[in-house]
């Protein structure tokens, strides 16, 4: 068995579950799999890399603010209190980019290995996309690099198309798998695709 055919016989064994998720992807070469998904050279959303870059000012400010807390109690008492105001700000225009800045959710397949969705157009199995996926339901946004291993055209909703991760940070995989966890919790578990070539 090759390690391609082990791939796939490990993500059909993944709970899988229905989701509505905005999906946004760009074809990519085989050279950029590797880079991050987060680089700069992918046209991600500016509501993606909020977060991130919100957690890094937080962890400098964090240190400025143990500082200031030694040599002056009520002036860093009083500064916390402002940062908590911005933080509460910002989490609230995070989430209204993110509403008004994502593309159309639609109803995609969904586990922690890759996805399927519905392309406006045929994508060619084999071929690597940059993908971003945010869901406004669970809260999250998050960026992967995934190889198409199947397109299907289904008339009027376009082509179903299937992406299996090749590039995802651990921690979105987590966060993957705590929604897929959540779903299947609620009983939205569905049965794994069956390429129709394989049966």
């Amino acid at each position: 068995m090759t390690n391609e055919q082990k791939s796939a016989a490990e993500r059909r064994h993944e709970p899988r579950v229905n989701s509505t998720l905005a999906v946004i992807y760009q074809r990519i070469s085989p050279r950029e799999i590797e880079a991050d998904p987060y680089d700069t050279r992918f046209d991600l959303p500016q509501h993606f890399t909020l977060r991130d870059e919100l957690t890094q000012i937080d962890s400098v400010q964090r240190n400025q603010m143990d500082a200031l807390a030694r040599e002056n109690p009520r002036v860093a008492g009083l500064m916390q209190a402002l940062n908590l105001k911005i933080d509460i700000i910002a989490q609230a225009i995070g989430d209204s980019l993110g509403r008004m800045l994502s593309p159309v959710p639609q109803g995609v397949n969904l586990s922690t290995s890759g996805l399927s969705f519905h392309a406006a157009e045929p994508v060619i199995p084999g071929i690597y996309l940059h993908l971003a996926i945010s869901s406004q339901a669970s809260n999250y946004h998050i960026a992967a690099i995934g190889r198409v291993v199947f397109c299907e055209d289904e008339d009027l909703e376009g082509f179903r198309t299937g992406v299996a991760f090749v590039n995802i940070r651990h921690h979105d995989r987590q966060i993957l798998a705590r929604d897929v966890q959540r779903k299947a919790r609620n009983n939205e578990v569905v049965e794994e695709f069956q390429n129709p070539d394989e049966i």
